[in-house]
Order: C-alpha cells, then structure tokens, then sequence
C-alpha cells in the first residue's frame, strides 16, 4: 500500500519546479524535473511523515519516476494534456503553480530540491538518485524504502507506516 496521489499538488509541484528553475536561468527536462519531485517528496516525507504528492514511484533505467507526473509531461493524460509543452525532453508551462495549492512546507521542500539538486547534470541526477530505495526495488518504489534512505528514525518510520494506513480509510 502507498499514499493517494494528489493530482493537483502533484501539477502544481512541477509547475512550481519549473518557474523556480526558469528564475535561476535552468531550462526545465523531464529526467531533472522528475528527480527534483523525487528529491522534494522524499525530503517532506522524513520530515513531515507524507510525501507532498504521493505520486507512486517506479523504477526506471535513470532513477526513480513519479508514474502520474511522467505520464502527464508525455501527455498521456488527457486530463493535463494542456498545462504542459514539450520540446523533445524540455518541459515549459505558460502556466503559474497555484500556492494556495502547496502549504508552507511543501514549498519548503520544493525550494530545498531545487536549491540543493536544480544544478546537477544527468549524470549526477541518475546516480544519486540510485540509492538504497531505489537499488532495493523490483519496480515500485515504497514510501518506507524511501523514507529509510532518506534518514528516517523508527519513530518516523512507523508513522509513516499509519499515514499511509489512514489515508486508505474512508468514512462515506
């Protein structure tokens, strides 16, 4: 069992991304914009107990890829088919991320991504994107793998393990 995605936090995440790299003079691709989400996520995750977007990560050649972020930048989602545009790997958007979308702390981490990783090349992005949660995965990536990697205590562990337990229950 992972997080329920959140869509919306999940478009306004790489949104966010983008404008902050555009700022600094760093075109936004597909494979940096990923690892940034990845690096953001898990960096919420051990500090916070949950992911910003609870995209599920799977295990590709290149490192660790949030599946419905990837599937909406290669327009495979009809839903967000406009809010992106792709020039081979390049990722624009005339659209702004909403804030009101991302608490505080979200964009705490966004910023912490894109301020710690927004400047590393390819190379850099694939390798140190394949750490412990990623080597030790067959195909998804969990939230607790990530979590250990990222320094997790067991007290943080295991409240993670009942995030992800109560964002499955339901009272309708």
């Amino acid at each position: 069992m992972s997080f329920k995605i959140d869509r919306s936090k999940a478009i306004n995440s790489m949104l966010y991304i983008i404008e902050s790299l555009n700022d600094i003079g760093i075109p936004s691709d597909i494979h940096k914009l990923m690892k940034l989400m990845y690096f953001a996520d898990k960096d919420h995750l051990v500090k916070y107990g949950f992911p910003i977007t609870g995209d599920t990560y799977i295990k590709l050649p290149y490192g660790p890829v949030p599946s419905f972020s990837n599937f909406v930048l290669k327009n495979e989602n009809d839903d967000f088919k406009d809010i992106f545009t792709r020039s081979g790997y390049t990722i624009s958007s005339e659209q702004k991320a909403d804030l009101d979308d991302l608490s505080e702390s979200e964009i705490e981490s966004l910023t912490f991504s894109i301020d710690n990783f927004g400047h590393y090349t390819f190379d850099e992005l694939t390798k140190i994107s394949h750490g412990y949660a990623y080597e030790s995965s067959d195909w998804d990536i969990s939230y607790e793998k990530i979590a250990e990697e990222g320094g997790a205590d067991n007290d943080m562990k295991a409240f993670i393990k009942e995030q992800i337990l109560n964002d499955h229950i339901s009272f309708s």
